[in-house]
């Protein structure tokens, strides 16, 4: 089953090129906005984080960018269910089109930076901090699959997909309140200035949230019409 969802999967990700394509280069503009921070860098891993974690940005940018190159690739097919004879090709349906839309921003948004950070001569400072750049980059990964996992959820609750973009994108004001008021906020955690050891037990507790998130969209879709 599980060979069977990627290869239809594939199939039917030409039908989403268009969202896709815009959704990248608006991440992409978003992340060379710090290319005007370039010339404050320094050694400390503070300094570099605001370049390629900018929090404001992420919230105001990024995550709604993502949210929009994802809900409109939440498209459950009935049919499916009745050829293998099972709902859980639904499930494993949205988590690969979250794990998609995941991927895609994540990459275009790493590389866009690597590529802002090495053309202005800043990229041995990279060899310096790999580990702690990598961790948190990890971590904001893993808060946008959680967040997108929200949002299928609730698509699948409701039917609704305007309702789970505010929904899910409230979540995510909540938790930038709560970072900017130095208070833990799970999702953007990546950007406060934790030890590796403190980031990496949140990250188990992000990875226990998707598992929670999986285990209730899957209850959903056993239960709901879709």
């Amino acid at each position: 089953m599980y060979h069977n969802v990627i290869r239809q999967q594939n199939l039917l990700t030409p039908a989403f090129l268009k969202v896709y394509l815009v959704c990248g280069l608006i991440t992409a503009i978003i992340s060379l906005t710090g290319i005007n921070l370039i010339g404050e860098l320094t050694s400390s891993p503070e300094q570099i984080m605001v370049l390629i974690f900018p929090r404001y940005l992420i919230f105001s940018g990024l995550m709604p960018t993502y949210l929009l190159s994802l809900l409109p690739c939440i498209q459950p097919r009935v049919q499916d269910v009745l050829l293998y004879q099972s709902r859980k090709i639904i499930t494993l349906q949205i988590l690969y089109r979250v794990s998609i839309s995941t991927l895609l921003m994540a990459g275009i948004w790493s590389l866009t930076n690597i590529t802002v950070i090495t053309v202005n001569g800043a990229a041995y400072l990279l060899e310096t901090i790999w580990l702690y750049l990598l961790i948190h980059a990890v971590y904001l990964w893993l808060a946008c699959f959680l967040l997108g996992l929200i949002a299928a959820t609730i698509v699948l609750a409701t039917k609704s997909k305007l309702m789970a973009f505010f929904v899910s994108f409230g979540i995510c004001g909540l938790s930038f309140f709560l970072v900017i008021s130095h208070l833990p906020s799970l999702l953007f955690d990546f950007s406060a200035r934790d030890s590796n050891p403190l980031l990496l037990a949140k990250g188990i507790i992000m990875l226990g949230l998707v598992c929670f998130m999986t285990a209730l969209l899957t209850a959903i879709v056993n239960r709901r019409d879709l």
